[in-house]
């Protein structure tokens, strides 16, 4: 019984201290097999961590080029540029520039390890939710207010004007939250830029210069102030209403109608489901476009009228009403 044991004991120690093969059972030893597993399990996390660190890099050179752009598409605006087309289409760049220097920021924020930390919680995310839906509920209410404020009727009358309008009231509750984020990003890396400044003047950094750093500086500037201005004047509350206005004329009132007791030029919204009324612009607002929607400012009339449309026959309900007629005008009635 002894000699058995110790027989077993000699093959298991055969099997962890021997070669990667047993030459005299023709079989590979179990110290190959942990070997292998651990050459694998070696190249595999090897694989992945390439990869994560590809990821990132690809993830920082986009985001790198979309602040870049963003700032550059920004600042135009501010060079008096001698090209024509570049001086027509100056607030299609700056917008432009603030949609990619404001996805910097959300992209940003997001990768941070506050962001990415509270996101792991089921709470945040119920709490995040609950927050959007109020704002995007709130937004609505007061879009519907502010379309019946202008037109003094149902919103439901006017539905892209509406939806536009809910999306830039949106824009004005969020836009607090994105300066403050702003404010805070470009502190941060300010301080970070001036520390590598200050340990280069006492010769302690020698790594590159915080390039990323530097851009998010900039970004920060150009979203503060952009967004500043912008929610001191063109969308301010005071405003609000004259955007309204220009919305409905140029997505709501059709210039085109039926109606033979309204003015063949004037622009009407059908109101209720079977669009028998009619509410009446008193006069054509001239073709606009993007631009012109930032930088315009119209007065809103008080004078919208609300009529019943009476329809223009057709043409075949005259034909119709001639051809039942003819039978009459050529064999009259006896006296």
């Amino acid at each position: 019984m002894t000699s058995e044991i110790h027989q077993h004991v000699e093959s298991i120690v055969q099997e962890l201290r021997g070669g990667e093969q047993d030459l005299s059972r023709n079989q590979k030893s179990l110290k190959f097999y942990v070997r292998e597993i651990h050459r694998q399990l070696s190249k595999w996390l090897s694989i992945q961590g390439y990869a994560e660190e590809e990821r990132r890099y690809e993830l920082s050179w986009a985001l790198g080029l979309v602040g870049v752009m963003g700032v550059l598409l920004a600042v135009t605006r501010s060079a008096d540029s001698d090209i024509e087309w570049i001086r027509e289409h100056t607030v299609a760049f700056r917008l432009w520039g603030i949609v990619f220097c404001t996805i910097f920021i959300c992209v940003s924020l997001e990768r941070s390890a506050v962001f990415r930390s509270l996101l792991r919680f089921t709470s945040a995310k119920l709490l995040i939710s609950i927050i959007l839906s109020g704002v995007v509920l709130y937004s609505r209410g007061k879009a519907a207010g502010y379309v019946n404020g202008v037109f003094h009727v149902d919103s439901s009358a006017f539905p892209i004007t509406t939806v536009f309008t809910t999306a830039l009231l949106m824009v004005k509750l969020v836009l607090p939250f994105v300066l403050s984020t702003a404010f805070v990003l470009s502190v941060v890396h300010i301080f970070i830029s001036a520390g590598w400044i200050k340990g280069k003047l006492e010769g302690k950094s020698d790594y590159l210069p915080p390039f990323s750093s530097v851009l998010s500086v900039f970004v920060s500037i150009v979203i503060l102030y952009f967004g500043w201005h912008w929610s001191h004047d063109q969308i301010a509350d005071s405003r609000v209403p004259e955007k309204v206005y220009l919305m409905a004329h140029a997505l709501d009132f059709n210039n085109s109608h039926e109606c033979s007791n309204v003015a063949t030029d004037a622009p009407v919204v059908f109101l209720g489901p079977s669009q028998e009324a009619v509410l009446v612009a008193p006069y054509k607002l001239g073709d606009f476009d993007v631009e012109d929607f930032f930088e315009k400012t119209a007065e809103i009339p008080n004078d919208f009228m609300r009529v019943r449309c009476e329809y223009k026959p057709t043409q075949s309900t005259e034909d119709e009403d001639q051809d039942w007629m003819l039978p009459l005008l050529s064999n009259p009635p006896a006296p």
